[in-house]
Formats: structure tokens, C-alpha cells, sequence
């Protein structure tokens, strides 16, 4: 009997240890720019970030070529670290760094800073969903109607979610319900860091407000958000949205020189702005937006025949922006 609980007492410890080993909390995480060799196909990757997790060394990447990011376990075939103006050197030629370099022209709006919009050719658009912290409950509606709709044409069907590390703090069994689409491959999502803490005030002025609030810390609203992705099992994107889309040049250099691609909108559904063919559109799927998410599926609705017959699709953001650039 006392061999058969210890037995049992064992089985769960380890059962314990490998979830934590799973879903261990990254250490050390740090900016980290270098170059990266794949060795299968010769190609130059960039590193974006380096970390400690289950004591030993990973790397975030991207391929400058695709934005496609990944983690990687640390191996001998990188450079020494460089800085950001080293890697806009070294990939000046790359989607990635002409988009961040092109988006700089609209760096110093107010609001709505950041790429908005997309090829105008395309026959679609490019959608993202937005959760920002909230006490209420994922509006799930969004995902069910959008695989209902779209999953004959695109499957999985391919979203763009910005997230703050305040949302998936306090909505994990939502975040593993989205984690579950995924590995249905429902849906396939491109994970932009949305904040942290996603601050506002709605007494204060947007030039004093969200991310512009004095004594923000924008490393750790970066970061940190990073970092509990990891920990979700998610990988994060070379995106940024600025919380409430408000920022200044000075803040839009800063997340830039982070090694992050901001992303804007041409078409905030619930501020009443239409959706064209190319438009980045932005509904909230956090429960705060209803009027946002009830504009998407009357769009739905209204681009239906086109639906069924292809011709209108919601489209893949990275893919959709490395098109832009060749």
C-alpha cells in the first residue's frame, strides 16, 4: 500500500515537473539583436530576443523575409549581438525592414500611427481582434462565425489577435478555448503584442494618455507581455499595436527600436470607419465592443455572396504586408 502511494505520489510530481517544464516562465529575457544562420537552408534570420527557460538558452527569431517568428533553442550558428541600426544595415533590403522603415512616415500621428492598410488589389481584408483588459468574457461569436463562413475557402481560416498581458492574466480559460481553435487548426493567429497593462484614462487628454501616461515603462510593457506569451505556449509577433492606437514619434521610435512592426487600421469598425478591399480592419473581442463585432458580421453578411463564391476572404496580415514590399 505505501509502495502503491508513493508510486502514485511520483507519477504526479513528474506529471507537475513537465507542465512547468512546458510552460516555465522565460528568465533573462532581454533584447538580444544577431544574426541567425539556418542551417538547413543557408538563410538569414534575425534574432529579436534572448532568454533562459528550463536553464537553458532560446532565442525569438524572425524571418526578415516572411515576418515568420518562432523560438529556437540556442545554437553556435549566430553572430555576436548587433545593434538596431546594425540590423537595418544588415537587412535593408528585407520586408521586414522596409515596412518598419516605411511605416516611419505616419510615425508622428497622434493616433493611428503604423502600417493601415494593405494591398488595395487584394479581394479581402486583413483582420484584427483586439483584447485588451476587461472584466467580461471573450466574445466568442466572432471565431464561430468567422470559421463558419470562411473555412471552405481558408483552413485554417487566418487572424491577427492583439493581446495584453493584462487579458491573458485574467482570461486564461478563454485563452486556452482560442488555443484549442488553433490546434483544430480553425485558425491560425499571428499574436501581436498589445501592452501589458493597456493604462487608460478617460479624464486625460490622448497626448498624456495610454502609453504616452508619464512614467510608463515600455520595456516592461513590451516585454512582459512577450514573456507571458511564452509562458502560454504562444509565439510572439514582430507587430505592435499601440493600445488605443495613440502614440508619438518619440514612443513610436522607441517600440520600433524594439525590433516591432506597428500596425494601425483604416477600418475601426465600431468608430464607424468602412471596410474596402485591403483595409486593415479592428474589432475588440474582449466584450467591451459589441457595436464593433455586430458591424463585422453584418459586413459578413453583406459580402456573403462573394464569401461563398471566394471572391471576398479574410487574408493572412503577414503574408499580406510582404506582398506589399515585393
Amino acid at each position: 500500500m505505501v509502495l502503491k502511494i508513493f508510486i502514485c505520489l511520483l507519477l504526479v510530481s513528474v506529471c507537475l515537473s513537465s507542465v512547468r517544464y512546458e510552460n516555465s516562465w522565460p528568465e533573462k529575457y532581454q533584447v538580444y539583436f544577431a544574426v541567425y544562420i539556418d542551417g538547413l537552408k543557408s538563410e538569414k534570420k534575425l534574432i529579436l530576443r534572448k532568454f533562459i527557460r528550463d536553464r537553458k538558452e532560446h532565442f525569438l527569431i524572425v524571418d526578415p523575409n516572411t515576418l515568420n517568428t518562432d523560438i529556437i533553442a540556442a545554437r553556435k550558428r549566430f553572430s555576436q549581438k548587433i545593434t538596431w541600426e546594425e540590423v537595418n544595415s544588415e537587412f535593408k533590403n528585407s520586408p521586414y525592414i522596409r515596412l518598419i522603415n516605411s511605416s516611419i512616415n505616419n510615425s508622428s500621428n497622434l493616433q493611428d500611427a503604423g502600417i493601415t492598410h494593405v494591398m488595395p488589389d487584394q479581394k479581402g481584408i486583413d483582420l484584427t481582434i483586439d483584447l485588451c483588459p476587461s472584466h467580461r468574457p471573450l466574445d466568442k461569436r466572432i471565431f464561430t462565425s468567422i470559421i463558419s463562413e470562411f473555412e471552405k475557402f481558408d483552413h485554417p481560416v487566418p487572424l491577427a489577435i492583439s493581446v495584453s498581458g493584462l487579458w491573458m492574466e485574467k482570461h486564461h480559460e478563454d485563452l486556452e478555448w482560442l488555443k484549442g481553435l488553433v490546434r483544430e487548426k480553425k485558425i491560425t493567429v499571428e499574436w501581436i503584442n498589445h501592452s501589458f497593462h493597456h493604462r487608460v484614462n478617460v479624464n486625460e487628454p490622448l497626448k498624456e494618455n495610454f502609453l504616452l501616461e508619464k512614467n510608463t515603462n515600455i520595456s516592461e510593457e513590451i516585454l512582459d507581455t512577450e514573456r507571458e506569451m511564452i509562458e502560454e505556449g504562444l509565439i510572439p509577433s514582430c507587430m505592435f499595436r499601440f493600445p488605443g492606437l495613440v502614440s508619438d514619434k518619440k514612443l513610436y521610435e522607441k517600440v520600433t527600436a524594439f525590433g516591432l512592426l506597428p500596425i494601425g487600421t483604416d477600418a475601426w469598425l465600431a468608430k464607424g470607419q468602412k471596410a474596402y478591399n485591403g483595409s486593415i480592419v479592428l474589432i475588440h473581442g474582449n466584450g467591451n465592443e459589441p457595436v464593433g463585432v455586430n458591424d463585422f458580421l453584418n459586413l459578413i453578411k453583406n459580402e456573403g455572396s462573394k464569401v461563398k463564391a471566394g471572391d471576398w476572404l479574410l487574408f493572412d496580415l503577414r503574408q499580406s504586408l510582404t506582398n506589399e514590399m515585393r
